[in-house]
């Protein structure tokens, strides 16, 4: 996912936390559509996975129901992580996603079909036709929408709800050329939204909302325990860290590894510890008072600093 800056009022944004909130509901965090099944290409450049994530958001916001992440904070914590953005979301990433975040649910998904589906030349192009060609004919094209929607519990890692929209809109003019997509990419933008394509993006983000029950959701935000430890062993295959099912580590547990350096600081002259993120693992087997895992990114050097969230 391109860098981009969320068009959102600053009114709407919760200041310090990265979260616009115009309600104490629940907490949602709105990751990209999946569009990897798309084979039409008419579209261009144009992201439409990204498109309704963005307009989602914005939807979610002013309804005024939920607590909303700001989708550049996702970014940010995909980035620091190594995460991969995506509407394929495991239980397991769901968790853990939901932990980073501080979210409690997560709407990810699918858009299915993005088609052109139908044309017509419209009555200006009949009277066109009848007058010879004096009077200009307009040609409306039919545009099919069909998306995959899921709400999942970050913390269980359940699908709470899941459903199937789709919606055909007409148009004469479904070009994005031209059309500005706001700073880095968000497509929150009145230019946007006000073109064809955006009637059919927000249109559909708006009947999204509506299918989604709070009812079903609640406002409790999960509590965070930070766990840390250290490698005790790495044979080359398995790593093994001192910490187990005792202080909370589950199987599926991801942990960031970090090398711990001493550093002199030159202005005072005492020495400061810092920790430089080098790797990340996934615990795959765990006993009482340790586990194993195996290695995800980078690296993970015995005696080095270890730490999770549960």
């Amino acid at each position: 996912m391109s860098s981009r800056v969320l068009c959102v009022s600053l009114a709407l944004l919760w200041s310090t936390a990265g979260y616009a909130s115009a309600a104490d509901g629940p907490k949602i965090a709105v990751l990209d559509f999946n569009t990897k099944g798309l084979t039409a290409t008419w579209y261009g450049q144009f992201q439409p996975g990204v498109a309704l994530a963005d307009l989602l958001t914005d939807q979610l916001v002013n309804s005024g129901k939920f607590r909303v992440l700001d989708r550049q904070s996702i970014e940010q914590v995909m980035q620091e992580h190594k995460l991969s953005e995506t509407g394929e979301v495991s239980s397991t990433k769901a968790v853990e996603s939901g932990r980073l975040f501080g979210a409690r649910y997560l709407i990810t998904g699918n858009v299915l079909q993005l088609d052109k589906t139908g044309e017509s030349g419209g009555v200006g192009a009949i009277v066109g036709a009848m007058t010879g060609g004096l009077l200009s004919g307009g040609r409306s094209e039919r545009v099919t929408l069909k998306v995959q929607v899921r709400v999942i519990d970050a913390v269980t890692g359940e699908i709470v709800q899941s459903f199937a929209d789709e919606q055909t809109k007409k148009g004469s003019s479904w070009g994005i050329a031209g059309i500005g997509v706001g700073a880095g990419g968000a497509y929150g933008n009145s230019q946007f939204v006000n073109s064809t394509m955006g009637h059919l993006i927000n249109d559909e983000a708006a009947r999204i909302l509506d299918k989604i029950d709070p009812d079903k959701l609640v406002s409790t935000i999960p509590t965070v325990t930070k766990v840390s430890g250290r490698v005790i062993l790495n044979d080359g295959g398995s790593i093994v860290i001192n910490v187990g099912s005792a202080r909370g580590v589950a199987v599926g547990m991801m942990f960031d590894v970090f090398r711990v350096r001493l550093i002199k600081d030159p202005d005072t002259g005492k020495m400061i510890s810092a920790r430089v993120p080098i790797g990340r693992l996934e615990v795959i087997s765990v006993s009482e008072d340790s586990a194993v895992g195996h290695l995800k990114s980078g690296t993970a050097a015995a005696s080095s600093v270890v730490e999770g969230s549960r």
